[in-house]
């Protein structure tokens, strides 16, 4: 498939995930432009990946909990940065073509170019932000495993063995509840299909 989806969760990740996704938490530190490139563009995958995402991937979608903050924001450092080395891609081919014991595995040129030849200069990938984050998905297809990976019900408060389903309204089948690790920023206004979480952050 010609689709990556990144989850940018930090702790409030447990208890399900968008199936096939990647878990690539937000973070200066832990959330590399040069590694999702790495990954969508090469296929250089590394210990995080698996046989379902290898391949060139056209479409990268991204999504924290309610893709309010952490998701918009990565997509945003991701779009700059393939942006950038568009931009300095001669440069940067020229470089990759010497030998540099110093370069570090998150470098560019290891990364992106090998050559001139590497298709990265006309490469042009969709970047979508995933509207309602992890959050809505997980409300609407708790119960399809082909769309939800390791739902646990302890985490969410629904989807255990006494669950009964109460929606929104009448034509929606999403749920209400919230999570238990989930800290809202208390200048975040709250959803139509979910509650703060069991608190709100300062």
């Amino acid at each position: 498939p010609s689709l990556l989806v990144i989850d940018v969760r930090n702790d409030d990740n447990g208890g399900g995930r968008i199936a096939k996704s990647l878990h690539i938490p937000d973070g200066e530190t832990t959330f590399c432009p040069s590694e999702v490139v790495g990954i969508a563009f090469r296929a250089n995958c590394g210990s995080i990946c698996n046989a379902l995402t290898r391949g060139r991937k056209d479409k990268i979608v991204l999504h924290c909990m309610e893709s309010a903050r952490r998701g918009p924001r990565c997509a945003k450092r991701l779009l700059d940065y393939i942006e950038e080395t568009k931009a300095n891609y001669d440069n940067v081919c020229k470089k990759s073509k010497k030998k540099d014991e110093n370069r570090s595995n998150d470098d560019l040129n290891n990364q992106c170019c090998a050559n001139d030849d590497c298709g990265f200069k006309d490469w042009k990938p969709r970047i979508y932000v995933l509207w309602g984050g992890a959050d809505l998905w997980i409300r609407r297809f708790w119960d399809d495993r082909e769309l939800v990976e390791d739902f646990d019900p302890e985490y969410w408060s629904f989807g255990g063995d006494d669950h009964n389903k109460i929606p929104v309204n009448s034509n929606d089948n999403v749920l209400r509840g919230s999570h238990c690790d989930y800290l809202r920023p208390v200048d975040q206004p709250q959803t139509e299909w979910s509650s703060a979480g069991r608190g709100m952050k300062k």
